[in-house]
């Protein structure tokens, strides 16, 4: 698993943007596969489970195994992932790690966890 780091601005409204550093996992197409099958495993096993229960298999089976194969499906597209984000609030100044996950796509939003003040992380430099 390979770690890529960028720095990117991280925006504010009405403020100069700060600069964030942002670490991903590039992840090569065995691991993409492994989280995509570990995921539509736990589908399955809801699938499964939920089989002898009347009336509920009607609609609970069939409905985690499409949801299984279509997340599965997102999820081996996923080549880059966010693994830490770290930066100074434009607003405040405070130095902060902020909480995301999923897919690397900008822009994406955050939000100061001191002044709560809704903040942009853009592609570009500071």
């Amino acid at each position: 698993m390979e770690v890529r780091r960028l720095e990117l601005p991280l925006k504010g409204f009405g403020e100069p943007p700060t600069a964030a550093t942002v670490e991903l996992l590039v992840l090569t197409p065995a691991e993409r596969l492994k989280r995509a099958a570990v995921l539509f495993g736990v589908f399955l096993l809801v699938a499964l489970v939920a089989l002898p229960v009347p009336i509920v298999h009607l609609f609970l089976v069939p409905g985690a195994l499409l949801l299984g194969l279509m997340l599965s499906a997102r999820r081996l597209g996923q080549v880059e992932i966010f693994r830490r984000v770290e930066g100074r609030c434009p607003f405040c100044g405070t130095q902060q790690a902020f909480s995301i996950m999923g897919p690397f796509r900008l822009p994406r939003q955050v939000h100061c966890a001191h002044c709560q003040h809704a903040l942009s992380i853009e592609e570009g430099g500071t």
